[in-house]
């Protein structure tokens, strides 16, 4: 059972909901239904289901950002190899574990195809927003002299995308997640091994 303000069962129903049969293939009387909450006292809290999505996607998207200590000038701590991988392990165990955010991808997969929006956010989210994350700290490291003189745009992708295809694996198969962070830690040890210099 549900605990907490009727404001949060409504959420965590909806998110449970949407990460299920999608956003578009919910409807407010079914995250009524599973909060408990009669539909009429659900517009007490809400307008309306995007305005629950706003809240769920405004909430979840503040959560990871406070936990992961996201921003384009938050990285500057990382000064070589060990720190790299110390904090991407940090993040990606994160990622993998945190049912909210597993929901909310999982969610936002389902739509991508249907709805211009969703598929913006899974660029945005799953591509861009990381891509631009790491080649800040791929430069910052090269101009330290802790990484090889290389493009840091495509050190970024290399990086970023077999992570997040693994990642992926985690979401459709919960039961392999421990089997895929260690492969994630193996590639992770790979790339440093090919990128970084040799007194790293």
């Amino acid at each position: 059972m549900r605990t907490g303000s009727n404001r949060d069962k409504i959420l965590e129903a909806a998110l449970e909901l949407f990460s299920r049969k999608g956003y578009d293939g919910t409807t407010v009387e079914e995250i009524a239904v599973e909060s408990g909450i009669k539909a009429p006292n659900l517009y007490r809290y809400f307008k309306s289901k995007e305005d629950i999505f706003d809240c769920i996607d405004k909430s979840v998207e503040e959560q990871y950002n406070s936990t992961m200590g996201m921003g384009l000038h938050s990285m500057v701590f990382i000064h070589n190899a060990h720190e790299l991988k110390t904090f991407s392990m940090h993040q990606i165990a994160y990622t993998v574990t945190n049912e909210h955010i597993i929901k909310v991808r999982r969610m936002i997969n389902i739509e991508q195809y249907k709805d211009e929006l969703f598929s913006k956010k899974v660029t945005e989210h799953m591509s861009d927003f990381m891509i631009k994350q790491y080649v800040s700290i791929f430069t910052d490291l090269i101009k330290n002299g802790a990484l090889l003189e290389e493009d840091p745009e495509m050190l970024a992708m290399e990086y970023v995308y077999p992570v997040s295809m693994l990642i992926q694996t985690c979401d459709r198969e919960p039961e392999k997640k421990e089997e895929t962070l260690k492969k994630i830690e193996r590639y992770i040890d790979y790339f440093i091994k090919v990128h970084f210099e040799k007194n790293q």
